[in-house]
C-alpha cells in the first residue's frame, strides 16, 4: 500500500474517533444534568416533605394536648363525682342518727370510708342523702333487718379503733338475712370464700383444701362457714386415693351445723344427710329422693352437690352429670337455717381434694382420660357412657 493512502486512512480513523468521543462526552454531560436536575428536585421534594412532616407533628402535638387536657378534665370531673358519690372524708365529725326497723343506732360518717364501693357508703353521700326517708323525728329511716344492721354498725365502730379488726362471724340464725343484706348493699366483708375448717378435733390430715385419712373409723370435717343463703351454691370433691372402692367408705354432704364430740366419728349425725360411697344418700332429715345409689367413688372422680335456695332441693353430681336430689322435711328446713359442708374418710390412705370455688357442675374439672373407665364403671355405665337406671 503506498504511503499517501495509509496517511489518509489514518486521517479518517483519528476524525471518527474524535467525533465519537465528543458524543459520549455530550451524552455523559447530558446524564450529569439530568442527575443534577434530579438531585435537585429531590432536595426540593425533601424540604417540602420536611415541612409537612414537622407540620403535622405540631398538629399532632398540639391534638395530643387538647385530649390529654379533656382527659385531665374528665378525670377530675369524675373524681369530683365520686366525691359526690361516696363518703372520703375521715375527717367528718358529722354523726349519723339511723332508724333501722325501729332499731336506734348513732354512727359517725367518717366509719363509711372503711366500705368505700359499697352502697351503704353511696346512701349517705352529697349525691344521695337527700334521697334517704326520714322518720317523725328526721333520723335517717332504714327497711333492713335491725340485728344485722346492728352487727355491721358494731363492726364498723371497732374498725375506727382497730383498723384491722376482724369481721364478726354472724350468728347462725340470722345468716340467711345477712347474706341478703350484703349482697344488696354490696359489703363484699360480709361475703365469706369458704375452706376446711382447721379447728377439728380428727385425725385427718389436712393441707389446705387437701384432706387425708391416717386412721380407720369415720372422720368428719366440716367447712369453715355455712354456704351462702343468699343464692345458689355449689361445692364438689375430687377423689385423690382410694386403696379399695368395693368397701372403704367415702361421703360427703350437709349438715345444720358444725359437727362436735362424738358426732365427728359417725355419719348419723342429727340435722345432716350424706351420699356415702357405695351406699347412696342417708339422713335424718331426708323427706324424698331420687339419687342413684351404690356409687363407688374411685380415683379421679369428682362428686359435686349444688344447694338450690328457691326450691331448697339439694341436687348430686358425679362427673358433673346428675345422679339425682332430695328434699328436706319442713321439721329439718326449720331446725336448720344455715347448712355446713361436710366430708367423712373412713378408710387409712383415703384422700381428697375440696374445691368451694365453683359455680356450678358445668364449672367442674374433668377427669383424666386414663381413669375414665373406672370412673363410668363404678357409676354403673356402659361403655358409651349412659347411665344406669336409678335404684
Amino acid at each position: 500500500m503506498e504511503p499517501g493512502s495509509q496517511q489518509l486512512r489514518i486521517t479518517e480513523n483519528e476524525a471518527l474517533i474524535e467525533s465519537s468521543f465528543r458524543r459520549l462526552i455530550a451524552a455523559i454531560e447530558a446524564e450529569r444534568e439530568k442527575m443534577r436536575s434530579t438531585w435537585t428536585q429531590i432536595e426540593e421534594e425533601q424540604q417540602v416533605t420536611g415541612d409537612d412532616l414537622a407540620r403535622l407533628k405540631l398538629d399532632t402535638e398540639e391534638w395530643c394536648r387538647a385530649e390529654r387536657l379533656k382527659i385531665e378534665n374528665e378525670w377530675k370531673r369524675l373524681d369530683r363525682l365520686r366525691e359526690r358519690m361516696s363518703v372520703l372524708s375521715a375527717s367528718s365529725r358529722e354523726v349519723l342518727d339511723i332508724n333501722c326497723s325501729g332499731e336506734i343506732y348513732q354512727l359517725p360518717k367518717r366509719a363509711l370510708c372503711f366500705i368505700e364501693g359499697s352502697y351503704l357508703n353511696h346512701m349517705f353521700s352529697d349525691a344521695y342523702i337527700q334521697s334517704v326517708p326520714r322518720d317523725s323525728e328526721g333520723r335517717y329511716f332504714l327497711d333492713f333487718n335491725p340485728e344485722c344492721f346492728g352487727i355491721i354498725v358494731d363492726w364498723l365502730l371497732k374498725l375506727e379503733e382497730n383498723p384491722e379488726a376482724k369481721v364478726p362471724r354472724v350468728p347462725e340464725l340470722q345468716k340467711l338475712n345477712m347474706d341478703l343484706l350484703a349482697e344488696a348493699l354490696s359489703l363484699r366483708q360480709f361475703v365469706f370464700g369458704n375452706c376446711l375448717r382447721s379447728a377439728h378435733s380428727t385425725s385427718l390430715k389436712l393441707s389446705g383444701d387437701i384432706v387425708e385419712a391416717t386412721h380407720m373409723g369415720w372422720q368428719i370435717i366440716s367447712a369453715e362457714h355455712p354456704i351462702k343463703m343468699s343464692g345458689n351454691s355449689y361445692f364438689e370433691i375430687r377423689i385423690l386415693k382410694n386403696p379399695d372402692p368395693n368397701t372403704d367408705r367415702i361421703c360427703l354432704g350437709l349438715c345444720g351445723h358444725i359437727p362436735t364430740g362424738s358426732e365427728v366419728h359417725t355419719i348419723r349425725i342429727k340435722d345432716a344427710f350424706v351420699y356415702n360411697s357405695n351406699v347412696g344418700l342417708i339422713g335424718d332429715a331426708l323427706d324424698a329422693n331420687n339419687c342413684q345409689e351404690k356409687i363407688k367413688f374411685v380415683e379421679g372422680m369428682t362428686i359435686g352437690v349444688r344447694h338450690d335456695i328457691q326450691t331448697r332441693l339439694t341436687h348430686f353430681f358425679v362427673n358433673r352429670a346428675s345422679i339425682g336430689s332430695c328434699a328436706l322435711t319442713q321439721d329439718a328446713l326449720e331446725r336448720m337455717p344455715v347448712l355446713y359442708p361436710i366430708f367423712g374418710l373412713h378408710a387409712v390412705g383415703q384422700k381428697i381434694e375440696v374445691d368451694f370455688s365453683l359455680s356450678g357442675p358445668l364449672a367442674s374439672r374433668k377427669p383424666d382420660e386414663a381413669k375414665a373407665l373406672k370412673v363410668l364403671e363404678a357409676m354403673g355405665a356402659d361403655e358409651s357412657g349412659a347411665l344406669g337406671e336409678s335404684r
